[in-house]
Order: C-alpha cells, then sequence, then structure tokens
C-alpha cells in the first residue's frame, strides 16, 4: 500500500463544460491530470475514456512494470479515441494532454504527453518535474523566452503531442527517488498557463489546498478549466 495521499479538484472555471479529468489512486500509487481537447462531445469524452483507462488498470510490480502498464493503457486509450473521432466525428479533432505520476517503494515514475505538468515541492524550493512539449517550451529551453514571456506568447497554448493526436503516441517518462518530505503537483494548463512558478512554490509553502490553487488560478484570469492534484506523504 503506498503511503503517499493525493487530493485533487477539477473546475469548469469560466466555461461551460469542464473538459478536464483527474484520477486519485491513493492505495496503488497512481494520480494524474488530464485536459480534454476538441470540445463538448470530444474534448469531454476523450477526458473521460483516458480516465476510465488509468481506473481500471491493473497495477503490480516494480515501478518499471508499472510505467509499462500506464504506457499500455495510454496507448490502447489513444487508439480508442482515434477510432471514434474517425467513425463518429468526421476525424475531427479530439484527444487529450495528460500527465500521470506513480509512486512506490521509494521511487516516482512520470509519464506524459502535451503540457499538463507536474511539480515537486520541497521545503526550500519547487521545481518543474515535467516539460511541455510545445513549441513555446523549446523556445525556453533555447534561453530564447523566458518563463512570464511563455506564458504571454501568442502560440502558447500550441501543443505537439497529445492523446489522439496521430496514429502513434511518444509518451516521455522519467524516474526519480522520492522522500516523506516532499509534496507533489500535477496541474493543467488552466493553473499553470496563469500562475508562474514562484507563485505556485509560495502557494505551497502557505499550505495552500487544491481548492485553494484552483481558486487562485481563477483570480489570475485564468479563462480555461482548472485542475490540480496534491500528494504528500502521510
Amino acid at each position: 500500500m503506498s503511503c503517499w495521499r493525493g487530493l485533487g479538484r477539477t473546475h469548469a472555471g469560466r466555461r461551460s463544460a469542464n473538459e478536464d479529468a483527474l484520477v486519485c489512486r491513493d492505495g496503488e500509487g497512481l494520480w494524474a491530470v488530464i485536459d480534454g481537447m476538441g470540445g463538448h462531445d470530444a474534448g469531454d469524452l476523450a477526458a473521460t475514456m483516458i480516465r476510465h483507462a488509468l481506473e481500471n488498470l491493473a497495477l503490480g510490480g516494480g515501478i518499471a512494470h508499472r510505467l509499462l502498464a500506464v504506457d499500455a493503457a495510454l496507448q490502447s486509450a489513444n487508439h480508442a479515441i482515434r477510432h471514434h473521432a474517425a467513425m463518429h466525428l468526421g476525424s475531427k479533432p479530439m484527444g487529450a494532454t495528460v500527465v500521470v505520476l506513480l509512486i512506490h517503494d521509494g521511487e516516482a515514475g512520470v509519464l506524459w504527453a502535451g503540457d499538463a505538468r507536474l511539480y515537486r515541492h520541497d521545503p526550500s524550493r519547487t521545481s518543474a518535474i515535467t516539460k511541455d512539449h510545445t513549441p513555446v517550451q523549446a523556445l525556453v529551453d533555447a534561453g530564447e523566452l523566458n518563463e512570464e514571456e511563455a506564458m504571454c506568447h501568442p502560440r502558447s497554448h500550441v501543443i505537439y503531442q497529445a492523446i489522439g493526436n496521430g496514429d502513434k503516441l511518444k509518451l516521455e517518462q522519467i524516474r526519480f527517488a522520492v522522500e516523506a518530505g516532499q509534496q507533489f503537483l500535477l496541474t493543467t494548463d488552466g493553473v499553470h498557463s496563469v500562475l508562474r512558478l514562484p507563485e505556485i512554490h509560495q502557494l505551497l509553502v502557505e499550505g495552500a489546498s487544491e481548492s485553494a490553487i484552483l481558486k487562485a488560478a481563477l483570480n489570475a484570469g485564468s479563462r480555461d478549466n482548472v485542475t490540480a492534484i496534491k500528494i504528500a506523504f502521510g
């Protein structure tokens, strides 16, 4: 059994429909946030299909085996979403970004596609573990943009990897050790598109709940659905 516990919340924000979804499986050490794309009846369905795939996934073995299992589940979801779009939506764009955190036996693994993010918080600092699959992130990596410029960039919402985005899904993954004093935060871009890293760090230092983090994003002007999961030991 995992001793890590996650508390998550999703909210439509200022939009009429919520295309975000989340998964909290504390007992198995799996948490995920999902951001559907394609509008109502497409994005929300894609997010739901991915949520169901992750909720019904059998997990066992070490972290490497669990990463393989999540990868396989998301590959299957990718095919199912592509098939649904072709059969029922005239191949209208339908998909979702996703980030999945696994913790087992002192080790963590994260898989993601798109711009949903994982942050790691220590008492002294907060850092983003994932890097967005976006052209703007490539400019940040090249030193051509800073964080604030990236958030304001006109192509900040363009992504090049997502579940349902192509026949071949490429998921990025990282493994790392975890310590009991750390916390983790999963967010969809409705949160981190308006909250800079120092602001997220301050919220975590202050012990803000997942609901308070969503409220901060909406107060900062987010026009998107907002979703966050906080994971801590104990």
